[in-house]
C-alpha cells in the first residue's frame, strides 16, 4: 500500500491472531526489519496509518528519534515522547496473542514481509478484525481518555487516538 503523499514508500501490514511465538519474536526483534505492535492497543486502521504518516513526515525532515522507521512507528503511536513507554505500551510481550507486523520500505523494491516470522493466523487488516481484539480500557488509559467520556461508537475513540498522535509535540 502507499500513502498518496509518499508514493515512493511501500507499506505492508499484516494482522495476526492466535500468535504462539511472541517470546521468540521478542528475543530477535532487533534483527528483524519490521515493527511489531500488540494489536490490543490499536482500535482502527486510521490510528495505525496516522502514526505511519507521522513517521514518514518525521523521516522526510530528518527528525527521527529512534534508530529505524519501524521503531519510530511505536513512538509515533504514543501520546507522549517517552520512547521506553512507547515500546512498553505498544510493543509485543511474551503473552501477546494478536499482533500487527509492519514493513516500511523507501526504495523502489516492493516490501517483502517474511510471513513465517510469526506463527499465527493471518486475518485481514481492517477495522472489524482490529476491534475484536482491542482492549478499549487499555487504549483509554494509554491516551488518558477519562472513563466518563462516552463515545457513540468506536470511530469516535479512533478519532481521539488519531488526534493525540497528530498533536503530540506541538
Amino acid at each position: 500500500m502507499h500513502l498518496p503523499q509518499f508514493p515512493e514508500t511501500n507499506i505492508e501490514i499484516i494482522l495476526y491472531q492466535n500468535v504462539s511465538n511472541a517470546s521468540d519474536i521478542r528475543s530477535s526483534i532487533a534483527e528483524l526489519p519490521y515493527a511489531f505492535i500488540d494489536a490490543c492497543t490499536i482500535c482502527s486502521v486510521e490510528q495505525l496509518m496516522s502514526a505511519i504518516y507521522r513517521v514518514l513526515i518525521e523521516s522526510k525532515y530528518n527528525r527521527l528519534r529512534t534508530k529505524s522507521l519501524h521503531s519510530e512507528v511505536l513512538l509515533a503511536l504514543s501520546p507522549t515522547s517517552n520512547i521506553g513507554e512507547a515500546f512498553k505500551r505498544f510493543g509485543i510481550s511474551d503473552k501477546t496473542k494478536n499482533l500487527i507486523m509492519v514493513e516500511i520500505s523507501q526504495s523502489d523494491s516492493n516490501c517483502s514481509l517474511d510471513k513465517t516470522v510469526v506463527t499465527g493466523d493471518i486475518v485481514d487488516f481492517k477495522d472489524e478484525n482490529l476491534q475484536k481484539n482491542s482492549d478499549l480500557d487499555a487504549i483509554r488509559k494509554i491516551y488518558k481518555i477519562d472513563q466518563s467520556v462516552k463515545f457513540e461508537d468506536i470511530s469516535e475513540l479512533s478519532r481521539a487516538t488519531v488526534n493525540a498522535i497528530q498533536l503530540r509535540g506541538l
